[in-house]
């Protein structure tokens, strides 16, 4: 039966011999077969595999596997079948590198793939579980190659060389990058051993891990929507907690950076913040500095904050002069008293500064009230409140300038609820400056720091999977060109015909001469002809008119669209791929 199991695997595969002697491994066959190679020949080498795998011996039989296991190892959202190892276009990117990357970077891909099926194989009674391991390394090989050849043509181009040795001889990048295409087939087979288990297993710090999500998502390499949803919901708990371990590397950052986060404004652009608001900071603050990863979570920290401060003072009644006083108290905490996030949450930070601020502006919001509407919002944990760190050492003072090895160990700290935490720790660090926003301060306050402006939904030009050509995006008739070498269809506006070329299109794989359909308002006489090359229709007439007019022209399109709803027909193409 194990034998048939693991045929599932690399039927119709030419699979690696390294990825044949791990599903020995994996299933405890006998360690002495070896397979060095397999021949390269026009025949199938699965006559090879069937000789092999009866050869070995089999301690492992599991009644709990069965056929409903289907071991298609495809990566979802691609077709066609897959490659293992690296494409000829990435085995030439190796080639002109000065120091061949090749051994390098199939040692690391092995070794980090052997960890994770090790640990699956120590799962006794779990014969479903190893299966489901197996299948994800063969899709984390084709993924990662994949992914690693898209980064370097990526790469090459933006720097205008050919050697990009660096890239592939820098292991925490290249580690982080194997780690992330074992988590994508992961979150595709439903295993679990996702995050952050899995990056625990390969000795990958979640800031490290964070710092490759953005470029993979970026290259749009066809990742199921389920695994591209994981990814933002895995950077969210990065940004909000993981990163901010005692363990993390993000800590040696922050000492890089004299002890202190970056201010809100030292990230942002003038045009991501929200209008005129008094600053007295000095003019160095005013340039925003983006270009290392550690501004970049800086800034990814203060967007998502500001999203949820928001949420909440809209929730709890608070106007906008005191939520910029609590955004001001909030941000005050993360760059002057930043040792308050050792092992917490954001959220645990935020919750303390809406309620001092409330409390010494004299509005009474008790603070079980702020946990309530917290844990009423989409993102939350009831942990959040319940667990929060709490040093039993009140005389120990934490900055992100001690060493590690001065931070209080696991049986020198204690935790209780978010209110002790206020009381025991949070008020003793920031008591002293939120006093300042009293109104019966005498001195000067604060000025309030900017506010990140809250980002418009625009959704993104999308690629679908079944063609690297075809791209579906949100119209603009701001910026839509009337003639393009492209088909366009128009959802409401454009004939069916147009509709019709781009699925012969498709389907065939070839594109007609005509370019871009959609109706107009204006139309003249001989306009409207019949061709050979496609049917007959009203061209767009942009060159001539104003911003007002195009509107004008989109409003009457609507307006004769809604009276012809009736006659609308149904079309091959999915319209669910707009949202």
């Amino acid at each position: 039966m194990c034998v048939d199991m693991i045929m599932k695997v690399v039927r119709e595969l030419d699979v690696s011999a390294y990825l044949f002697n791990v599903l020995l491994s994996v299933f405890g066959l006998n360690s002495e077969l070896e397979v060095k190679a397999f021949p390269r020949s026009g025949k199938s080498p699965r006559g090879d595999y069937r000789q092999l795998l009866l050869k070995a011996r089999c301690p492992f039989v599991s009644s709990c596997v069965s056929e409903e296991v289907t071991m298609a190892t495809v990566p979802q959202g691609n077709v066609g079948k897959p490659r293992f190892g690296p494409s000829d276009r990435l085995i030439a990117i190796f080639r002109a590198c000065s120091r061949d990357p090749t051994d390098a970077v199939k040692t690391r891909l092995r070794r980090m793939l052997h960890l994770f099926l090790q640990h699956h194989r120590d799962d006794e009674g779990r014969g479903r579980s190893k299966v489901l391991a197996v299948k994800c390394c063969c899709e984390a090989e084709t993924w990662y190659y994949r992914i690693l050849e898209n980064l370097l043509i990526q790469e090459r181009q933006r720097l205008g060389i050919s050697d990009v040795s660096d890239m592939l001889e820098y292991d925490l990048l290249q580690s982080c990058l194997v780690a992330c295409c074992l988590e994508i087939s992961v979150t595709s087979n439903h295993l679990s051993c996702d995050f952050p288990l899995l990056q625990q297993l390969l000795n990958v710090a979640s800031y490290q891990f964070w710092k490759v999500i953005e470029p993979v998502l970026r290259l749009g390499v066809g990742l199921p929507g389920l695994v591209v949803k994981h990814l933002a919901q895995v950077e969210v708990k990065v940004l909000e907690s993981l990163a901010w371990t005692r363990d993390s590397p993000l800590w040696e950052e922050i000492r890089a950076n004299e002890g202190h986060m970056p201010a809100c404004q030292q990230v942002m652009l003038p045009t991501q913040l929200e209008g005129s608001i008094r600053t007295d900071f000095p003019s160095t603050l005013n340039r925003p500095r983006r270009s290392s990863s550690f501004h970049l979570f800086a800034r990814k920290v203060y967007i998502l904050m500001g999203v949820r401060l928001r949420g909440l003072c809209s929730a709890l009644d608070i106007s906008d002069e005191l939520r910029l006083k609590t955004w001001t108290c909030f941000e005050y905490s993360l760059v002057h008293c930043t040792s308050l996030m050792v092992d917490r949450h954001l959220d645990q930070l935020l919750m303390c500064a809406i309620y001092i601020i409330a409390k010494i502006s004299q509005m009474e919001i008790p603070f079980k009230r702020i946990m309530k509407c917290y844990e009423s919002q989409p993102h939350t944990s009831r942990s959040v409140c319940k667990n929060v760190l709490i040093s039993e050492k009140d005389d120990a003072v934490l900055t992100p300038r001690t060493p590690s090895a001065h931070y209080p160990g696991p049986s020198q700290v204690k935790r209780g609820n978010l209110i002790y935490f206020y009381n025991q720790t949070y008020t003793t660090k920031m008591q002293h400056f939120a006093k300042q926003f009293a109104p019966t301060f005498g001195g000067d306050t604060p000025p309030l720091s900017p506010y990140p402006q809250l980002k418009k939904a625009s959704p993104r030009r999308q690629r679908l999977p079944c063609s690297p050509t075809i791209f579906v995006s949100p119209y603009n008739a701001e910026t839509i060109t009337p003639f393009t070498s492209r088909l366009c269809y128009y959802f409401n506006s454009s004939p069916s015909e147009c509709l019709c070329e781009i699925n012969n299109m498709i389907r065939t794989g070839r594109s007609p001469r005509r370019s871009c359909y959609a109706l107009s308002m204006d139309r003249e006489d001989g306009e409207d002809e019949d061709g050979d090359d496609g049917p007959s229709a009203k061209r767009l007439r942009l060159n001539s008119q104003s911003a007002w007019q195009r509107r004008l022209r989109n409003v009457m399109n609507d307006r004769i669209t809604r009276q012809n709803q009736d006659q609308v027909q149904s079309f091959p193409v999915n319209r669910s791929m707009l949202h």
